[in-house]
């Protein structure tokens, strides 16, 4: 490959991290508002930030397979070492570097966020239950370590 065409390639590759590296600084506002809106309580807010996560997260994927296509590797050490055969020098290679750790990250905190979700769903599930009557059991774990709520009988306290 000429040094003209390495260096283009070098522009292209540079500019597709670039643009995942932006994806992935809006993916990080859509979990703060996220989170707010956990806090806040706001259904609506909830709804709307999923939507917007669920839409970058199409984004990053096309992204990623994008820069996959032009590289010719697939994640992993392949696409490191692919970055490097395309820049020497490491620039593109520590870029990555920085965008995996990033997009870890993400991937951490949209968790913790799908944690709260899930604690919210059965406080409401539990809120529900003693209005309907039934009768309240401890909590157990599951084989995976999962918190699963018996369901009991009763009489509900709409039904007198």
């Amino acid at each position: 490959m000429s040094r003209a065409a390495a260096a283009g390639q070098v522009r292209v590759i540079g500019g597709m991290l670039a643009e995942l590296d932006g994806l992935a600084a809006r993916m990080e506002a859509a979990l703060g508002e996220e989170q707010a809106a956990l806090a806040a309580r706001d259904a609506e807010a909830i709804a709307a930030a999923a939507a917007r996560k669920a839409d970058l997260a199409a984004a990053l994927e096309s992204a990623r397979a994008a820069l996959e296509r032009e590289t010719g590797a697939a994640s992993g050490p392949a696409l490191a070492a692919a970055l490097h055969r395309a820049d020497p020098g490491g620039t593109l290679a520590r870029r990555w570097d920085a965008l995996r750790t990033r997009l870890a990250a993400l991937r951490h905190r949209n968790r913790a966020n799908g944690l709260a979700i899930e604690l919210q769903r059965r406080a409401a599930a539990q809120a529900l239950a003693v209005l309907r009557g039934e009768e309240a059991e401890a909590p157990t774990y599951g084989p995976r370590g999962a918190v699963r709520t018996p369901s009991g009988g009763g009489r509900s306290l709409g039904r007198g």
